[in-house]
């Protein structure tokens, strides 16, 4: 798989779990790189930060980050619902990380996640370290990431995003979050580098 790839976005463990699936390139919106932990972690997974919703001063930075990006062989993965949810469905996609994918000509897949308990959800006006320390101390957290194929209604920004996210909710409607495992329990994967260890076949990963 190259090109890119976009999700739903359920919490700030969304990246562990897809780099636990295999290695991606990560976008993500600059502000994480100073976030606690998780700002390192996404820092040592080479991911790069856009600012998101900065206006057109903004945009040539966006696109020679993301034309980086894709030169590096590696997909790319970007989360275009711009933040993260309960998991009650999946949002309308931004476009503004489209036009890069339209610019760079390349494949846009989809994919979708879900945790099997709802705590593992951080979204709204959730803290982030308290949420941190209560998922580090469990064990027994189990997600389930799927993926799709690449979207093909992509005459503009407005199409692909639409297109994307259709694909995505149905993917993630079609999880079945009872019967998954995830990588490592959660306390391992912030013990060791971020790396691909799952078994991957392009559609489904399994992780174990």
């Amino acid at each position: 798989m190259s090109g890119a790839v976009v999700s739903n976005h359920l919490s700030y463990l969304d990246i562990l779990l897809f780099s636990a699936a295999r290695p991606f390139v990560m976008v993500a919106k600059s502000e994480v790189a100073t976030w606690p932990l998780i700002g390192w972690l996404t820092k040592q997974a080479g991911t790069v930060y856009v600012v998101r919703g900065g206006g057109p001063s903004t945009y040539p930075a966006v696109n020679r980050a993301m034309a980086e990006a894709f030169r590096s062989g590696l997909p790319v993965l970007f989360f275009p619902e711009g933040t993260t949810t309960d998991g009650a469905g999946v949002l309308p996609f931004r476009r503004g990380l489209m036009h890069s994918v339209l610019r760079e000509d390349a494949a846009l897949y989809t994919a979708a996640l879900r945790y099997t308990d709802e705590r593992a959800c951080w979204w709204g006006d959730a803290t982030l370290l308290p949420h941190l320390i209560q998922m580090a101390g469990r064990n027994d957290l189990r997600a389930e990431i799927r993926f799709g194929d690449a979207a093909a209604e992509r005459r503009d920004r407005f199409e692909l995003a639409a297109s994307a996210r259709e694909s995505v909710a149905a993917l993630y409607r079609g999880l079945s979050a009872q019967h998954t495992e995830l990588a490592h329990p959660l306390e391992h994967l912030l013990d060791r580098p971020v790396e691909g260890v799952g078994t991957f076949d392009g559609h489904g990963c399994v992780l174990r």
